[in-house]
């Protein structure tokens, strides 16, 4: 059988042109076919933009984030008031300008002092240690805390004239706590 082979081989080469040595000469050089990437290349790249592009839509569309409180100035918010009750003193009963008064001062030692003026009465916080006896600074306020018990229990003007010093006696007041 395999004499046969060579028989035909023979044969088959005296039939054609002669063999020509490796690579032809009139043929290009071969290029190399490289292989194109796996589905899972194509699927992590979507997901890559699909991941980037939530999350730049995220980035415009969230809530923005909450300021921070102003600061509280309770010197200036307790002089505000003082200054908006001496306006509205002459239009309004002297009583209620006194009561007005009186709520403003608890309203100031709560915010600068943190001492809770507003729900306790003088006795409470300057004679049984509200205020810290260290505080000489407080200390100095027990007689116009007596006033303002006197304006929230007991309302001491008689008329618009006395309400209205008693506002410029609670702005003197506060004029001297400034520092």
């Amino acid at each position: 059988m395999i004499g046969y082979l060579h028989a035909f081989l023979a044969q088959q080469a005296q039939q054609g042109p002669p063999l020509q040595p490796l690579p032809h000469p009139e043929l290009p050089d071969p290029t190399l076919v490289k292989p194109s990437p796996e589905w899972w290349v194509y699927g992590a790249a979507g997901a890559l933009v699909f991941i980037l592009l939530a999350l730049v839509i995220w980035l415009l569309l969230r809530p923005a984030k909450a300021k921070a409180p102003p600061m509280k100035k309770p010197w200036n918010d307790a002089m505000n008031r003082l200054r908006d009750i001496a306006v509205k003193s002459t239009q309004q009963p002297p009583t209620q300008t006194a009561a007005d008064v009186s709520e403003a001062l608890r309203l100031y030692f709560l915010e600068r002092y943190k001492i809770p003026a507003p729900f306790r009465t003088t006795q409470e916080l300057f004679v049984n240690g509200g205020v810290p006896a260290t505080s000489i600074k407080l200390q100095k306020y027990a007689p116009l805390a007596d006033l303002w018990d006197q304006l929230a229990f007991a309302p001491v003007p008689a008329n618009h004239g006395e309400a209205t010093a008693l506002v410029q006696k609670a702005i003197s007041h506060l004029e001297e706590d400034r520092s």
